[in-house]
C-alpha cells in the first residue's frame, strides 16, 4: 500500500474515532499520573484481554474532564487489519494525516498494541523529543524490558494492567466497601463474591458476561497470534502442549527437564533448548510467570528451582476438570503479589517450604489448616521468617485462628487490604 492509500486509511480511522463516543468505562484501580513537567511516555502493558485499551480510554476520559476534546487525541490500534501493511518508515503519515484533518492542534497520541510495528521505538522517541504526550500499550512484556527502556532513554513510565483484582471484581458486581466492611451483611456478600471470583476469572469480558469459555479463545489467540506468528514457532503442537501443561501444573515445581521428559514420553519431538526458548516466550506474552527459589539470603536465588503461575486463574478453571482449591488460591495470591509489585518475589525451599518470600513478608497459602498439614505449613513459614527476618502472613480460604504466634487471614480479606 502506497503512502497516499495509507493516509486515507489513517484519516478514515481517525474520523471514525472522533465521530464516536468513548465506550462506557469501568474505572480500574490503576493510577496513571498526569505529567506536566516530566515528559514521560506512558507504557501500558499486560496480558491480552486484560483491559489495557480501556485503561487508555480511562486516561482519555480524565483528559476530557480537564478540558480536552476527543479530536485532540490520535488513537490507533495496530491490530487493525487496515494498518497491517504500515511500516515504521511510514509512521510519520499519522502526523501528516492528522494535520490535514485538523490544523493548529497538537494531538495526544494513544498507540494501542504498538509492538506490532517493528521499529516503533524511534518514532515514539522522536515524538517525545518534539514534546508530544504519548500513551502506548502492548501485550508483549518486551515493552518493559531493559532493551526498550534503553531505546526510550529512560523516558518510559510503565503501567502494568492485569485482569481484575478481587477489589475490582467487587466493584463490577456492585459491592462497595464502606467503613467496617468486615462486619455485617456486606461481609457475607464479599465471601459469596469471592467464591464466584475464584471459580471464574479476572478477565473483564469473562466477568461481565459470566462466560468462562471465553478464555479458550484467548488461549488460541495467544498461541497463534502472539506466539506462532510473532515468534515464528513451527512446532505448534509442542507449544500448545507446553501451555496446557503449565495450566494444569500451576503452582508446582517447574523445570525445563521436567517438561522436556514429559513431552518426549508423550511422543513429541522436543529438546531442552526449545523448551528454554518457550519458557521465555510464555512470560513475554503474559501467559504465565516463574518464581525462582530464594536460598540462603536475598542475594542468592536458584536458577533451577522454579514454580509456575498463570496470570489469570480462568485458564486453570477452564482446562482442569478436577479443581484443587488450595493451589488455585495460591495462584490468585501470586498474581496479587505481582499486581502489588512486591519487591524480590520468590519462593523458599529447604526441607520445609514457604510459598512466597518478599523483602517485607514470608507468605504461606493454605486452604484449611488441620492436624494433617499444620506442622508442615506453619514450620515452613516460621523457618522462612527466621531466615529472612521479615513478617509472617498465613493466608487461608476462610480461617481466622492463631497458631504458634501466627494469625491466619482469609484470602478474601487479605486481597482487599
Amino acid at each position: 500500500m502506497d503512502d497516499f492509500e495509507l493516509k486515507n486509511v489513517i484519516k478514515e480511522l481517525l474520523i471514525r474515532f472522533h465521530s464516536s463516543q468513548l465506550p462506557e468505562i469501568i474505572s480500574r484501580d490503576i493510577h496513571i499520573p498526569d505529567f506536566r513537567i516530566a515528559n514521560k511516555i506512558v507504557v501500558v502493558i499486560g496480558p491480552r484481554r486484560a483491559g489495557k485499551t480501556f485503561v487508555l480510554y480511562q486516561s482519555m476520559k480524565r483528559l476530557i474532564e480537564s478540558g480536552r476534546h476527543l479530536t485532540e487525541f490520535i488513537y490507533l490500534n495496530f491490530e487493525n487489519e487496515k494498518l497491517a501493511e504500515l511500516k515504521a518508515s511510514q509512521l510519520d503519515l499519522i502526523i501528516t494525516s492528522y494535520n490535514e484533518l485538523y490544523e493548529e492542534k497538537k494531538p495526544i497520541f494513544f498507540l494501542d498494541e504498538v509492538q506490532n510495528i517493528s521499529g516503533w521505538e524511534k518514532f515514539v522517541r522522536r515524538l517525545n523529543d518534539e514534546g508530544y504526550s504519548i500513551y502506548i500499550s502492548g501485550s508483549n512484556s518486551k515493552l518493559l524490558s531493559r532493551e526498550i527502556a534503553t531505546e526510550l532513554r529512560g523516558r518510559d513510565y510503565p503501567i502494568q494492567v492485569l485482569p481484575f483484582s478481587f477489589k475490582e471484581f467487587l466493584s463490577v458486581r456492585g459491592i462497595k466497601l464502606k467503613k467496617n466492611w468486615e462486619f455485617g451483611i456486606v461481609k457475607t456478600k464479599i465471601k459469596r463474591a469471592f467464591d464466584e471470583y475464584i471459580a471464574l476469572s479476572g478477565f473483564p469480558e469473562v466477568v461481565l458476561e459470566n462466560r468462562l469459555d471465553f478464555v479458550d479463545q484467548y488461549f488460541k489467540t495467544m498461541l497463534f497470534q502472539d506466539i506462532i506468528e510473532r515468534y515464528r514457532i513451527t512446532n505448534t503442537d509442542l507449544m500448545r502442549l507446553f501451555m496446557l501443561f503449565l495450566a494444569r501444573q500451576y503452582g508446582g515445581d517447574y523445570s525445563i527437564n521436567k517438561f522436556n521428559n514429559f513431552a518426549k514420553s508423550s511422543s513429541y519431538k522436543s529438546s531442552t533448548s526449545t523448551i528454554q526458548k518457550y519458557s521465555i516466550i510464555v512470560e513475554e506474552i503474559y501467559f504465565c510467570f516463574f518464581l525462582k527459589a530464594r536460598q540462603k539470603s536475598f542475594k542468592k536465588e536458584s536458577t533451577y528451582l522454579k514454580k509456575a503461575y498463570l496470570y489469570d486463574h480462568g485458564f486453570i478453571n477452564y482446562y482442569n476438570t478436577e479443581k484443587d482449591i488450595g493451589r488455585l488460591l495460591e495462584n490468585v495470591v501470586a498474581v496479587e503479589l505481582m499486581r502489588r509489585k512486591e519487591s524480590q518475589l520468590n519462593h523458599y525451599t529447604n526441607g520445609f517450604e514457604c510459598d512466597f518470600i518478599t523483602k517485607e513478608n514470608s507468605i504461606q497459602v493454605c486452604h484449611t489448616l488441620n492436624d494433617g498439614n499444620k506442622k508442615r505449613e506453619v514450620n515452613g513459614l516460621i523457618e522462612a521468617v527466621k531466615k529472612f527476618g521479615n513478617i509472617p502472613i498465613l493466608i487461608t480460604y476462610d480461617q481466622e485462628i492463631e497458631i504458634d504466634g501466627v494469625r491466619t487471614i482469609p484470602a478474601w480479606k487479605w486481597l482487599l487490604q
